[in-house]
């Protein structure tokens, strides 16, 4: 493994310096990268919450799976950024506990940059050539919505979207304008029921 890759909207950058989002996993200022040039191509992200639905395989395949019809098209389309190249063998890169993630707690030196015009685009063809695989919403089965819907709700509650302080916020905007039939589900759930599905939730992880 030579090279490490990262993915943004933001071009012409020499070095990667170490960011914090109040929604990141890590809580602590980290560069991100990913051996996988495939993945780095979905943190191409202009918008101002995070919606992941994308995952590798076992072999390493990229693997992305919409939640609702257009989705790709939705986040993707007009949206430019670069691809940032960096040597793996930079001594601050390490593996983080995320599948597929690696991260450096100071700056790196991008060895190359591979501007993209259009991410949607370009996944799509890659998608051609079969090193990413789109599962698009139209063609998933009913039990597959289900299951997506079933998260949907959860993620509502997890994320204290129906509180105050989140209820007007563009992460629950958007899952309101995306999944009304969820909204309105979870609105309407009382704490017990809440309580039981995500201790069911977190019980069919261990």
């Amino acid at each position: 493994m030579n090279n490490m890759y990262h993915g943004s909207p933001v071009q012409n950058l020499l070095f990667l310096k170490p960011f914090c989002k109040t929604d990141n996993t890590i809580k602590k200022s980290l560069v991100y990268l990913t051996p996988n040039p495939y993945l780095a191509l979905f943190y191409i992200w202009t918008r101002t919450y995070k919606f992941v639905t994308f995952e590798e395989d076992e072999s390493g395949k990229v693997i992305y799976t919409e939640w609702f019809e257009n989705q790709l098209y939705d986040f993707y389309n007009h949206v430019s950024g670069s691809i940032y190249i960096c040597n793996a063998e930079t001594p601050s890169i390490r593996l983080s506990h995320i599948k597929g993630v690696y991260t450096s707690d100071s700056e790196v030196k991008v060895e190359k940059e591979l501007p993209i015009n259009n991410v949607y685009t370009h996944i799509l063809n890659q998608a051609e050539h079969g090193n990413i695989i789109i599962n698009h919403y139209q063609q998933l089965s009913d039990d597959e919505k289900k299951e997506i819907s079933e998260k949907v709700i959860r993620a509502i509650h997890m994320q204290h979207l129906l509180l105050p302080e989140s209820n007007h916020s563009q992460n629950a905007d958007f899952i309101r304008e995306h999944f009304p039939h969820e909204w309105e589900e979870a609105s309407q759930m009382d704490d017990a029921h809440v309580k039981t599905m995500i201790d069911q939730w977190r019980n069919s992880l261990k």
